[in-house]
């Protein structure tokens, strides 16, 4: 069984995967640099150790779920959806809120985000539940199923409120309905459909905050001291690290502090400031290598299970890293996602770590045919 594995381990992605998140940790150390607190200070801070000790996690967590085969999680499918919805709920209960949200729960010395892993769970239950033998999606009935199963969490995701995350469940499951054969018109109609009911909620649902984190990307200066001071500094920032940047730890918006939430949702704007335009085309280049190995291993995994496993997670990937980087330069709305593998945070690296296990786990058992 090793050396089955070990043939056919996927180490190009696990090294693109360990590079990233090496480099994720460098940003965030660059993101707490300020005027007042040198890179010593940060590397003796507690906030390092931690950052390290979430790496370390995420990691180990990686390393064991590839080497699983993926098939066994068949026979846990329904202990771990219903494992999601009563963290969802648990949140509901005992969550803790931050800037107006609740999505936090305290698991001894981790604050973990269930919504994050949300995620992973609906990616290997989906990919579960359309890979059933005679399971097809090409009639309106064989809808209903996919769309319940993603909905329940998902709504329960949105109440937190998290938009975000739940935007996330909704382009995982496209990205897998639309590989396992959704026709064209189905997705037409379920577009127009996204884009009314996306509308009434617009009208009707959504918190004043919200509306304006939402809608200030299209004109930030119509409120330069509120909503729209994070993207007008971000867009500053990304400005002032021109071709070849200021060097790192040598960020002027990043050490003055100008910039809110540089070290989550904005780490974008701290590696354009830093790194300048060739290191913010260099990591996007890398990124997108990442995204490419993952379809990779889609294209080449042994069965349905394996391909929808990897469909999902590269989705998850590709919708989170074009609505970052795009909120921070104002042609996305600010949603709250985070940089997966790159912003600072236990349960979004966790997260991402665990769904790139699955695909390292699909490559590494893809022929089974060896001996």
């Amino acid at each position: 069984m090793n050396k089955k594995i070990l043939k056919n381990y996927d180490f190009t992605l696990l090294s693109l995967i360990l590079g990233l998140s090496f480099f994720g940790v460098l940003m965030v150390t660059a993101s707490y640099v300020t005027t007042d607190r040198s890179l010593t200070d940060v590397l003796n801070a507690n906030y390092f150790l931690n950052q390290g000790m979430r790496l370390g996690m995420g990691l180990v967590a990686l390393l064991v779920l590839s080497l699983i085969d993926y098939n066994e999680l068949r026979r846990l499918a329904i202990p771990i959806y219903l494992f999601n919805l009563a963290l969802l709920v648990l949140v509901i209960f005992r969550g803790y809120e931050i800037y107006e949200s609740q999505r936090w729960i305290r698991i001894g010395f981790f604050n973990l985000q269930p919504s994050e892993i949300a995620k992973v769970c609906i990616i290997i239950t989906l990919a579960i539940l359309l890979s059933k033998e005679g399971r097809t999606v090409e009639g309106w009935f064989d809808l209903v199923l996919p769309f319940a199963h993603t909905a329940l969490p998902m709504l329960l995701i949105f109440q937190q409120p998290d938009l975000g995350t739940s935007l996330v469940l909704i382009a995982i499951l496209f990205g897998m309905l639309f590989v396992a054969g959704l026709r064209w018109l189905h997705l037409a109609v379920l577009s127009v459909a996204g884009v009314i009911a996306g509308v009434l909620a617009f009208l009707f649902v959504l918190k004043d905050y919200q509306i304006a984190r939402l809608t200030i990307f299209l004109d930030p200066w119509q409120d330069v001291q509120g909503s729209g001071w994070q993207i007008i500094q971000s867009k500053v920032a990304i400005g002032a690290g021109q071709f070849k940047g200021r060097g790192l730890f040598q960020g002027i918006h990043n050490q003055l502090r100008f910039l809110p939430e540089n070290h989550t949702d904005f780490i974008f704007a701290v590696i354009g400031e830093e790194l300048g335009f060739v290191g913010s085309v260099a990591f996007l280049i890398v990124y997108m290598l990442l995204i490419w190995r993952v379809f990779k291993v889609a294209m080449e995994a042994k069965d349905s299970l394996g391909r929808y496993l990897c469909i999902g997670v590269a989705s998850m990937l590709m919708f989170q890293l074009l609505v970052n980087v795009g909120m921070t330069i104002s042609i996305m709305p600010v949603t709250g996602l985070p940089l997966p593998l790159i912003s600072h945070g236990g349960s979004s690296f966790l997260a991402t770590c665990m769904a790139l296990g699955l695909v390292l786990s699909v490559s590494a058992h893809k022929d089974s045919s060896l001996f």
